[in-house]
């Protein structure tokens, strides 16, 4: 008898058992392992941010991420990516410059110093964000006019000094906030001048809101859409009051996506960083699963969030 509950009292005090009310336990390989993250906020910023670029960069080393992409709305992230790789080494740091006013809105200038900044680690132009006039029209004022890069269809001569410099140093030109007729406009002109990375910034929520057969048209022009993990948790119920105000993108769209565009078509990132949002690599994580949930293969997964973002950036598959 002693013998018997000696043996029970053993198997409580030494074996796991499962926990009601609690996370899973971490897994022994992360599945962000091998993931760029091309779209990372972090301090220092203008607007809320729960880590800085050195966190940021640390957390996802530790979870075997191959690199990340920081992106600030108002100041070039070349030089901050360069400090942050010498402070972080092992995990490829890049960044980019958002043609915002604060940089002199579509200023060709603004393009030629950031890729030429020490490090090299300048890649990324991105068109007009939130002052962009798609983004005003659409979350300011209907009758608001912001930033505009090809007015009827057409660039303006700034924007094409700006593809041309995009496509003298192989950079990957980012479409922002601007309008689907503008992106169109856009890839197609850069096509012609030779541009050959084009990263549609979460094209497929309200803003900019291509329509599925818009995004068709530029992913057959070798353009890639960006579907951001934010707006995985967008929409009228979202736990985050700014994150109202946008369409919801979820894994099941993703799914949709690929069976329309084609994996090759398509880069997932986290677009986070938010202050009071979970960190970038949990959100990599977490879209992964959901997206598996929604049959995505881990061959098309590999695809969006390894093999594309790291074409685009220039690095070896």
């Amino acid at each position: 008898m002693r013998t018997g509950v000696a043996f029970i009292g053993f198997l409580l005090t030494t074996q796991a058992f499962a926990q009601a009310g609690f996370p899973p336990p971490p897994p022994k390989v992360s599945p962000a392992a091998g993931v760029i993250d091309m779209h990372v906020h972090s301090h220092p910023d203008v607007f809320g941010r729960n880590m800085d670029d050195i966190d940021v960069a640390q957390l996802a080393k530790s979870k075997g991420m191959r690199g990340i992409l920081l992106k600030n709305h108002v100041a070039e992230t070349a030089s901050r990516a360069a400090l942050v790789m010498k402070v972080v080494p092992g995990i490829e740091v890049w960044g980019g410059v958002v043609l915002n006013k604060a940089v002199g809105g579509i200023n060709p200038d603004a393009v030629e110093w950031m890729h030429r900044t020490y490090g090299g680690r300048g890649k990324v132009v991105w068109l007009p964000t939130f002052e962009s006039d798609k983004h005003v029209k659409t979350l300011a004022k209907p009758d608001a006019r912001g930033l505009v890069v090809a007015p009827g269809g057409q660039v303006t001569p700034e924007m094409e000094a700006i593809l041309k410099i995009v496509a003298r140093e192989n950079l990957v030109l980012a479409t922002g906030h601007v309008h689907p007729e503008e992106i169109i406009a856009v890839v197609r002109r850069g096509r012609e001048l030779g541009v050959k990375n084009f990263l549609i910034t979460h094209g497929l929520t309200n803003v900019p809101g291509l329509t599925m057969a818009q995004a068709k048209q530029v992913v057959d022009m070798g353009a890639v859409i960006e579907v951001c993990f934010l707006q995985f948790r967008a929409g009228p119920n979202a736990p985050l009051a700014f994150l109202t105000h946008w369409t919801q993108i979820n894994a099941k769209n993703v799914a949709q996506a690929v069976k329309t565009l084609g994996a090759q078509g398509l880069v997932i990132s986290s677009d986070l960083g938010q202050t009071g949002n979970m960190t970038h690599p949990d959100g990599i994580e977490i879209a992964i699963a959901e997206m598996k949930r929604e049959g995505i293969s881990d061959g098309d997964i590999d695809i969006m969030m390894r093999k594309n973002p790291a074409r685009l950036l220039g690095l070896s598959n």
